[in-house]
């Protein structure tokens, strides 16, 4: 027999879960978008860094577009979920969106090495086009601390991509900068191998990058 309390509970239950699945559906198709955006981004700063110098104009400026939309798409995807779950959306939904906020990390850091300027905190500023004017204005979108460390993980991974390439091009010294900081930030990420029981795909992530780091140092010699 059911006792009575138990069916306002249930009544109460069942919309809080359609409100979950149907913002779990809805950042899965958006994540898509994002994932091409970003992984479109790093082809054009692989691009860019590949070509010979005085060529690569029109392709940093394709990564950064590209980068930007990624960003944008998330910041109006969170926004969304903050209005239509609730306060607790990030906590609740943080694992649906990891895939994509750790590619827009790995874009933008990727490209930040390419173009030798700071790598991006984990509130990652970027430009935003002013519905009210043809200009861009200056935002930010922050992702989760695991997203971010995802991030940069694969962004180590990307760089040993842009030593080769830039030893392709003969610019050794370019590629001598971009080892330094591809060291500098596996050498603040390595330590975080002590959380690999707790994190599925952290050790995975911090082997492959060591693997980078080592395979780019010898290449270098």
């Amino acid at each position: 027999m059911v006792r009575k309390y138990a069916i306002p509970e249930l009544d109460a239950i069942f919309p809080d879960l359609d409100v979950f699945a149907r913002s779990r559906q809805l950042i899965i198709v958006e994540s898509k978008d994002i994932v091409k955006e970003c992984r479109e981004s790093i082809t054009a700063a692989h691009s860019a860094n590949a070509a010979i110098p005085g060529n690569q104009e029109d392709a940093l400026k394709e990564a950064q577009e590209k980068a930007e939309k990624a960003g944008e798409i998330l910041k109006k995807l969170q926004k969304r979920m903050k209005s239509d779950y609730g306060r607790f959306w990030s906590q609740d939904l943080s694992e649906f969106f990891l895939n994509a906020e750790q590619e827009v990390v790995e874009a933008f850091s990727t490209l930040a090495v390419i173009k030798q300027e700071e790598i991006p905190p984990r509130d990652i500023p970027f430009r935003i086009q002013d519905p009210d004017s043809y200009l861009k204005t200056k935002t930010t979108v922050k992702v989760s601390d695991l997203a971010y460390i995802f991030g940069l993980l694969d962004c180590v991974g990307e760089l040993k991509r842009v030593i080769m390439d830039s030893l392709n091009r003969d610019d050794s010294d370019f590629a001598k900068n971009v080892f330094i900081d591809m060291q500098e930030l596996f050498k603040k990420l390595e330590p975080l191998t002590q959380f690999s029981n707790s994190f599925h795909y952290l050790k995975p992530k911090i082997d492959a990058a060591r693997y980078a780091v080592n395979d780019a140092k010898k290449s270098l010699k």
